[in-house]
């Protein structure tokens, strides 16, 4: 029987995955949200890698698995072994890795620290200073509508 290959699905966590044979892959595509997604040949869809808030994975990551895919099957083709293809998160960030079943390292729990960096926090845009405009009060007339006033007698001739 010749080897085969896999992707682990998903490449992220430990707990229930999948694997999915590089023969089933129908396409593969990253969606805005620069999540990897593969398409199967039963209309199946599988993420086997998402972006985190510490660490995004890069635009062309679909296309680096496809790139894993062609390294693997080529592994597994000289060592006559199986090959799966993992998905790994880094200092530098996401890559894919090849490894025979025997030598697949657990999942990763959390994505690494991110690197130190000296981060100015965000703060908010202050609001231009509006100078106060004065507006003189003559005879010191109240800023309200005066109260309705008696009307004088009228006079009749």
């Amino acid at each position: 029987m010749p080897a085969t290959v896999w992707i682990l699905n998903p490449s992220f966590r430990d707990g229930p995955y999948q694997l999915l044979r590089m023969g089933w892959v129908a396409r593969i595509e990253q969606d805005g949200y620069r999540q990897v997604v593969v398409h199967d040949t039963r209309g199946d869809k599988h993420c086997p890698v998402r972006s985190t808030e510490d660490v995004e994975v890069p635009s062309d990551f679909g296309l680096q698995l496809l790139q894993a895919l062609d390294r693997a099957r080529r592994a597994a083709e000289e060592a006559d072994s199986d090959r799966i293809v993992v998905a790994r998160r880094s200092e530098e960030g996401w890559s894919w890795q090849v490894y025979a079943p025997d030598e697949v390292p657990p999942a990763q729990d959390d994505p690494p620290a991110p690197p130190s960096t000296n981060v100015t926090p965000f703060l908010p845009p202050t609001l231009p200073v509006i100078p106060r405009t004065v507006i003189p009060n003559p005879a010191e007339m109240p800023l309200w509508a005066p109260q309705e006033q008696p009307e004088p007698d009228t006079v009749t001739e």
